[in-house]
C-alpha cells in the first residue's frame, strides 16, 4: 500500500488561474498606484505570481521525478513474498493514518533469507492486512536485500 504521487491536475488549475490573475493584475494596476511604502503597486503583483509560479514548477517536478523513480524500482526490483514476523506503532500519523514498523522474514529470489525492519504509513482500511503471521507481497532491490518497498 504505497502512497502513489499522481499530480491533481484540478489543483494545478487552480493555481494557474491564481498566477495568471495576479500577473493580469499587475498590467492592469495603475501606473500612478503605489503602496504604503512608496513601491509601485505592479512589482507585488508580478512577485507574487512569480512566486506561486515556482512553487507550483516545484511540485510538479517533484511528483515528476518521485513517480519516475517509482516506476523505476516497480520495474526492476524483483517480487518476492515476506512474512510479517511482528507489527508494531510508531506512534506517528500522517493525515490521520498510523505509520507502522514491521519486521519482516524476505525470502528473495536472489538473495538468502533476512530479516528487514520497515516503516509505512497505512490507510486505516488497510490496517487489517499487516498482522504477525501474514504473508505479504514486497519488491525488493537486487543490489541490496534490506532495501523493499510493499506493492
Amino acid at each position: 500500500m504505497a502512497m502513489r504521487l499522481d499530480i491533481n491536475w484540478g489543483v494545478l488549475s487552480v493555481f494557474g488561474v491564481l498566477i495568471a490573475g495576479c500577473i493580469v493584475a499587475g498590467f492592469l494596476a495603475p501606473v500612478e498606484a503605489q503602496a504604503d511604502n512608496g513601491s509601485f503597486l505592479d512589482n507585488p503583483f508580478f512577485r507574487m505570481g512569480g512566486m506561486l509560479f515556482m512553487s507550483m514548477g516545484g511540485l510538479v517536478l517533484w511528483a515528476t521525478l518521485s513517480n519516475r523513480r517509482r516506476a523505476v524500482r516497480e520495474r526492476t526490483w524483483l517480487d518476492a513474498p515476506a512474512r510479517i514476523i511482528e507489527v508494531s506503532e510508531t506512534g506517528t500519523t500522517v493525515n490521520n493514518q498510523p505509520r507502522i514498523r514491521l519486521r519482516l522474514r524476505v525470502q528473495s529470489p536472489v538473495h538468502p533469507v533476512c530479516e528487514v525492519i520497515h516503516k509505512q504509513v497505512v490507510p486505516l482500511t488497510a490496517l487489517a492486512l499487516y498482522s504477525a503471521g501474514a504473508t505479504i507481497m514486497v519488491k525488493v532491490n537486487p543490489d541490496d536485500p534490506k532495501d523493499i518497498m510493499l506493492t
